[in-house]
């Protein structure tokens, strides 16, 4: 059995990462195998459910530490059965943009949180998108990042390494040297270029669309 150890990761880390280990071994030829989630949040619990049905397998799901953990089995397929599963989204109970709706479009970061309010909440929540983003079938063509969401492309972001894989993934990073600039964070710049106010006025003016975080 293959073991998923999902302990800490927010949504949608844990049901991406299963659905990978999935396609693996769907891969590997080994779709008959089974998977084993380990996930501290009911959240996981019921997207690891969703994936489960939309793959047509049945789930198994033992509570080791009451309302702290949960072991979730997902069965294995049948054998030779190695028919790519249909695009599956998360439900993080969140108001966030659909993967589907950015693919391909530009995404404006005006921030290193998402939404108002709660700022360490905001943090939880715009990571986990960037995460999103980068292991979507088609990212997003381009990100851009402007005020408070500079900080996200330098050194110490939490969301860097996500970021630096859109951009492997042909995403194209800009961050805004004004407010490098403004920060003193210039020199920590970390992961794609640097643009001005007016490339970015030509951006957001563009046919393709932007989405604002």
């Amino acid at each position: 059995m293959s073991v998923v150890d999902a302990l800490g990761k927010t949504c949608p880390q844990p049901v991406i990462m299963t659905s990978k280990e999935l396609d693996a071994l769907a891969a590997a030829g080994r779709s008959a195998e089974a998977v084993e989630v380990l996930v501290d949040n009911m959240v996981a619990v019921e997207n690891l459910k969703r994936l489960a049905g939309s793959r047509k397998r049945g789930v198994e799901i033992a509570q080791e530490e009451p309302g702290a953990r949960w072991r979730v089995v997902i069965a294995g397929g049948e054998p030779g059965d190695e028919t790519p599963a249909e695009p599956f989204e998360p439900s993080c109970d969140i108001p966030l943009p659909s993967v589907a709706q950015v693919a391909g479009k530009v995404i404006a970061v005006g921030s290193e949180f998402m939404g108002r309010g709660d700022q360490e909440l905001g943090s939880i929540l715009m990571k986990g998108l960037i995460y999103a983003f980068a292991n979507a079938d088609t990212p997003p063509a381009k990100m851009v990042f402007f005020n408070g969401g500079a900080r996200l492309t330098c050194e110490g972001s939490v969301s860097l390494e996500d970021i630096r894989q859109l951009e492997e993934r042909g995403c194209e990073i800009l961050t805004c040297g004004t407010c490098l600039d403004f920060f003193g964070i210039k020199e920590k710049l970390a992961v794609g270029g640097v643009t001005n106010l007016y490339a970015l006025s030509e951006i957001f003016l563009a046919p393709e669309g932007v989405v604002s975080l």
